[in-house]
């Protein structure tokens, strides 16, 4: 198949990294357009539609990417694994210099990429979708088979319990697993991150935190 050169992005920005290990890490984000998996309660919606967003040639997002001041990428979505785009993309931007995270629901195996971090965030029962939809036992195993950080969004006790049994079933260690609360609102994200970081303690889980809401609230491009 030929590598894709152009495609649909809905934005390409640079902040700090929100969530996950290198929470405060500067960072360029590129989010890709696209996503099937639609979890209820997402806050980048205007992802979800494929042919939504903008279209760009592989080069001139490469550029725009390296116009930042950091070479530390995150590639997100959408579910930037449905993209076209995305190899080819991560090729590029590797052969640049940078240092590629990406933010994947594990809902698709992961190709054979030069990405330094794989950010997988299964979604839970809370999130609307079938358990068919959101668990692909192949994609799980080969992400772990990669070294994968595992981020869980979390609303209440039923969710830690799902995420314990979806540890024992796929051994996923706990100390590469992160339990993050649910939130669009700067309040929501403090009154659960209480006992959110208690159920961390108790389990040998990490906490992560939601940076970009906590200053910025639920906004675009920050």
């Amino acid at each position: 198949m030929t590598p894709a050169t152009t495609g649909r992005v809905a934005e390409c920005f640079f902040s700090i990294q929100g969530e996950g290990v290198t929470a405060g890490a500067p960072a360029v984000f590129v989010r890709l357009q696209g996503c099937s998996v639609g979890c209820q309660w997402c806050d980048t919606k205007y992802s979800w539609d494929p042919a939504g967003g903008r279209e760009v040639s592989l080069e001139a997002l490469v550029e725009e990417a390296s116009a930042y001041p950091c070479r530390r990428v995150v590639i997100t979505g959408g579910e930037p694994l449905e993209s076209l785009l995305f190899l080819p993309l991560v090729e590029a931007l590797k052969a640049r210099g940078f240092t590629i995270e990406v933010e994947t629901s594990g809902t698709l195996p992961p190709p054979r990429a030069p990405v330094d971090q794989w950010n997988v965030s299964v979604k839970l029962q809370g999130s609307g979708g079938a358990e068919a939809r959101r668990i692909n036992p192949a994609a799980i195993r080969a992400f772990l088979g990669l070294g994968a950080w595992w981020k869980f969004v979390v609303v209440d006790q039923r969710d830690v319990a799902e995420v314990l049994r979806l540890a024992e079933r796929f051994a996923i260690p706990r100390d590469r697993i992160l339990l993050m609360p649910e939130g669009v609102r700067r309040e929501e994200i403090l009154e659960r991150s209480e006992w959110v970081i208690e159920e961390c303690r108790r389990h040998g889980f990490r906490y992560s935190p939601r940076l970009h809401i906590l200053f910025w609230g639920a906004r675009r491009g920050v």
